[in-house]
């Protein structure tokens, strides 16, 4: 073991109650003073002074800096500045009890103790702690068979043999397994030393509770005394491991690796972003291109889409909803002729009046009094002598109904002629009540049938019903 025994505290030059800011700023200015880089006008052998304070220093700093490694130094701190256990620089006890198998750690917790990182050199890290490490093990076998145990190999801890401290030129894979061992590290020592009562004195107990309660004294010394022992162990083990420059190795390349696998992710992650978007884009052009040839396809052959129709017209012609659809009119139609209420055709001759009403309806509104344009001088009292609102409104549907049965036949006559001449067919079939055109008469039927066009016809019977009551009250 080298080097002296010196408090923390007083290395820094702080009290020990600092903070964490002042032990840093204590740290920074010692170690700017104390540094060999700053002492190379001395002498050799005041440099290697300023070396030696330097790595007191150093040691302090990491010590105090880290608040667990602090705390267990405060409360350990006195036995470390006496030497161990006893002040006899990690002996054991003084052989008149089973403490002389416990091995002193204490002094080791001290970066003193060794002088640098040498393979070489027995004063070195790796000498210095291999050597602890291998007294600690063998203090806990020669315990174990002290306490009347045949087979060592029976010991809890036996696999505490089966790993050494190695050097830097250790596999990982040896160094990993030495510090998982020696981190688990469990005592198979009995501390019957620690009892407060003897045999002797068990004996002599007035009565059993008593004796109970003695025993139960001595199993709580022997429990303290082992988690003791165990604890100071523990914390050896993770001042060497902090210390030792191949874990810090280990944890930077492990860090390296993380950071190179975190930016290949990412670059993957971009990579399958940009393949996604051509992928998204080719598909888009490649539909396009497919609906642009069946849509070709469409035209070449004659077909027209329900889609192609006029914009207003949002009817069910195949017993399913329409989608959406296309705004605007059809482009080299022009504008179409009004045809009859019901689809008349236009080679038929028959016009509407201004009112777009059949010739047949003016007629009968004319005759029961009803204005128009041609006959705006006619008396109410000339419709309430001939006939009531009612019988005027059924008069009506049953004219629009003649008209609707005759255009029906019409249409048929001009399906079965379809052959012989294609211009015999007409441009379209209209329904005066939607307001609205057909292409063929298959639609027109259809159209007759949906429930839109229901509907407008019973509004158009109110509003007929409502003219001829306002008409019949002048």
């Amino acid at each position: 073991m080298t080097g002296q025994t010196k408090c923390h505290y007083e290395v820094l030059s702080v009290p020990r109650d600092a903070d964490a800011a002042t032990i840093k700023k204590a740290h920074r200015k010692l170690a700017l003073q104390h540094h060999p880089d700053k002492n190379t006008y001395k002498s050799p052998e005041e440099q290697d002074a300023s070396a030696a304070e330097f790595k007191l220093i150093q040691a302090a700093y990491e010590c105090l800096s880290d608040p667990v490694e602090r705390k267990w130094y405060d409360e350990h701190r006195d036995m470390i500045l006496r030497g161990g256990l006893h002040g006899n620089n990690g002996s054991g006890g003084n052989g008149g009890d089973g403490s002389s198998f416990l091995f002193d750690v204490m002094p080791y917790q001290f970066a003193g103790c060794y002088d640098g990182y040498s393979d070489d050199d027995p004063d070195g890290f790796y000498a210095v702690y291999g050597s602890v490490f291998e007294q600690i093990f063998q203090g806990e076998k020669d315990g174990f068979l002290s306490e009347g145990n045949i087979d060592y190999n029976d010991m809890p801890n036996a696999h505490l043999g089966e790993v050494s401290m190695g050097n830097s030129t250790s596999d990982w894979e040896d160094i990993s397994a030495f510090y998982a061992a020696w981190e688990a590290f469990s005592s198979c020592l009995s501390y019957a030393w620690e009892d407060i009562y003897h045999l002797y004195d068990i004996k002599e107990a007035p009565n059993r509770r008593i004796r109970r309660l003695m025993e139960e004294d001595n199993r709580k010394k022997r429990k303290t005394a082992k988690k003791e022992r165990i604890d100071e162990v523990c914390a050896l083990v993770r001042f060497v491991k902090k210390r030792d420059p191949r874990v810090k190795k280990q944890r930077e390349k492990i860090q390296r690796e993380q950071e190179q696998r975190q930016a290949e992710k990412m670059r993957e992650a971009e990579e399958r972003k940009k393949e996604v978007a051509v992928a998204r884009e080719e598909w888009r052009a490649e539909a396009e291109r497919n609906m642009a040839e069946q849509e070709a396809a469409d035209l070449d052959a004659g077909r027209i889409r329900l889609a192609d129709l006029d914009s207003d017209d949002d009817y069910d012609y195949g017993g399913c909803k329409r989608g959406k659809k296309k705004k605007g009119k059809r482009k080299g139609k022009g504008k179409q002729k009004n045809k009859n209420y019901s689809g008349r055709r236009e080679e038929t001759g028959d016009d509407f009046n201004n009112d777009q009403m059949p010739e047949e309806i003016a007629d009968a509104t004319n005759d029961i009094g009803i204005p128009s344009e041609n006959s705006s001088n006619i008396e109410c009292d000339h419709v309430s002598q001939h006939v009531g609102v009612k019988e005027v409104v059924e008069g009506e549907l049953q004219n629009f109904e003649e008209f609707a049965q005759d255009n029906t036949n019409e249409v048929d006559v001009s399906s079965s002629s379809e052959d012989d001449s294609d211009d015999d067919e007409p441009e379209s079939w209209r329904c005066e009540c939607c307001k609205k055109d057909f292409k063929s008469e298959k639609q027109f039927e259809n159209h007759a049938k949906s429930k839109k066009h229901k509907e407008n016809m019973k509004k158009y019977e109110k509003k007929l019903q409502k003219e001829a009551e306002k008409m019949a009250m002048l």
